[in-house]
């Protein structure tokens, strides 16, 4: 499954750069990738907190090395994609392939949490804003789309 995922990451020029800044980067990251993919299956502490943080934290990192959410997204979509033809292929309920779906979006929601907190924190910080005035910024300029 990580073939699939850093190949097709891979394919993108902004991306092959981010994955290939430092020496042993896509190493390690495969290896998170593998561990990762692991814990969706054993969901960890039952799915609970250490596994909620751990995704943020993944989060933390996508943030921290410049990969968006503009490549976090359609990965994931690679993932699902991916797993699903080798469920099909063994034969595997369809159920198998929903239930993973689920819980990859509910990986994507925790990885995508880290940038909405990282974004804000950067603004409140930068601004001087409470974390108040801000939301009411945020809603009122999302009720005037």
């Amino acid at each position: 499954m990580a073939d699939h995922f850093y190949g097709y990451l891979g394919r993108d020029a902004e991306m092959s750069n981010i994955l290939n800044a430092q020496e042993g980067r896509i190493h390690r990251l495969r290896e998170t990738f593998v561990q990762w993919f692991h814990e969706m299956f054993t969901g960890m502490d039952a799915w609970g907190k250490d596994y909620a943080d751990r995704r943020w934290r993944i989060g933390l990192v996508h943030v921290q090395i410049g990969i968006g959410p503009q490549h976090v997204v359609p990965a994931m979509a690679i993932v699902v994609h991916e797993v699903g033809k080798r469920l099909q292929a063994d034969g595997k309920d369809q159920a198998l392939k929903e239930a993973l779906s689920r819980i990859c979006m509910i990986d994507l929601a925790f990885i995508e949490q880290a940038y909405v907190e990282v974004s804000s924190a950067a603004v409140l910080r930068e601004t001087g804003w409470t974390e108040g005035l801000f939301r009411r910024l945020i809603a009122t300029g999302a009720s005037s789309m």
